[in-house]
């Protein structure tokens, strides 16, 4: 939490968006009753957030209906964090749980009767009553988030991608509705939040790729920050924002937000020394560690890295290390254990380029 509101704490925390629960399970040896204590302490992590397996390894469930949607919602049956609207859309699940898009179902003005039929109420007291339990439970010396999404990532899959390309020339108001229905949803979620014992709360919400917004800053403003900022001005709890890709043309715009923190600056899209030195008195900056090096580097490249990022932005506080995304299950177990490793033994403060010459 020192981190997070740019000071400098003992040590740089390390927290995570998310972990697949299959890598969770590798890293705990192949248990499935561990609780986030304890993979927060195995890793050396500084918070949690995310779902947890509760004691079976958890996979693809198939809900026959909304209404079963809904009462999972209500009522989850696996150690969960996580409060999202559903997408609006036909999806699959695979084999590990992740969910994919298939096909947007917002597709005329006829279609926003789907929120009626898709979203859980914002206001049942079920799911709130049980995370709390959860939170009393595991709390221990962590930090606990609520993750949560702005209504962006929900309003442009459940629309489609490329069908928002051309509904915000053709059909802006609705563009413009749906967004602000989900953002509505998130408002009232949040307002339970911040009666809860989180101590921050993550959004995310993608709208960006390697080479830029999927939007320009103009279109960000009309589009994007009006319902964005519903949410925002909701949260009265520090927050993190994550979204992947190349955010620097609407970058000052998405600060004016006023997130404590922003996450994952992807290295191959944006230059995490150049974030520091710009906004690193408005903001907390999180992440930067490759998905490619966890995935497919040596537990060597990987220490390197962490090194090298401990170094170059550690100094001066408001860091936490992350990976640029999340631990996903086909990231190799040795590194992740490599970062784990490499963060206790660079991470103390104060850090190496800090202290004083003898």
């Amino acid at each position: 939490m020192t981190a997070l509101r740019r000071g400098v704490p003992d040590r740089v925390p390390w927290i995570e968006n998310w972990i697949d629960i299959d890598l969770q399970v590798r890293l705990m040896a192949g248990r499935v009753d561990y609780d986030p204590g304890e993979l927060c302490r195995r890793l050396g992590m500084s918070a949690f957030g995310h779902t947890y397996p509760s004691g079976k390894k958890t996979g693809p469930t198939l809900i026959q209906s909304l209404r079963d949607r809904k009462e999972a919602y209500y009522y989850p049956k696996t150690v969960d964090f996580d409060f999202t609207p559903p997408w609006i859309a036909e999806t699959a699940t695979d084999e590990e749980g992740r969910t994919h898009i298939r096909k947007g179902l917002l597709t005329s003005k006829d279609s926003l009767a789907l929120f009626d039929e898709f979203l859980p109420d914002p206001d049942h007291k079920a799911r709130y009553e049980q995370v709390a339990r959860w939170i009393e439970q595991y709390r221990e010396d962590f930090a606990v988030f609520a993750r949560i999404r702005l209504g962006t990532i929900n309003m442009l899959e459940s629309l489609g991608i490329d069908r928002f390309a051309f509904m915000v020339f053709d059909e802006p108001d609705l563009v413009k509705e749906v967004h602000r229905r989900f953002s509505e949803w998130t408002a009232r979620v949040v307002e339970h939040l911040n009666k809860m014992d989180f101590d921050f709360i993550w959004s995310a919400d993608d709208m960006a790729d390697n080479r830029g917004p999927w939007m320009s800053p103009e279109m960000y403003y009309e589009f994007f920050y009006p319902y964005q900022k519903m949410v925002a001005d909701a949260i009265k709890k520090p927050w993190v924002f994550h979204s992947d890709g190349n955010l620097t043309p609407i970058l000052d715009g998405l600060l004016s937000l006023g997130m404590s923190g922003i996450h994952p600056i992807q290295p191959e899209a944006m230059d995490i020394s150049s974030v520091k030195r710009k906004y690193g008195h408005r903001v907390c900056i999180l992440g930067n560690i490759s998905v490619d090096k966890l995935s497919i580097g040596t537990p060597e490249e990987v220490e390197n890295e962490v090194r090298e990022r401990i170094s170059s932005v550690g100094p001066g506080g408001g860091y936490i290390i992350s990976s640029s995304n999340t631990l996903t299950s086909y990231m190799k177990t040795e590194n992740v254990l490599a970062m784990a490793e490499a963060i206790k033994n660079y991470g103390k403060y104060p850090l190496p380029s800090t202290q004083p010459s003898r």
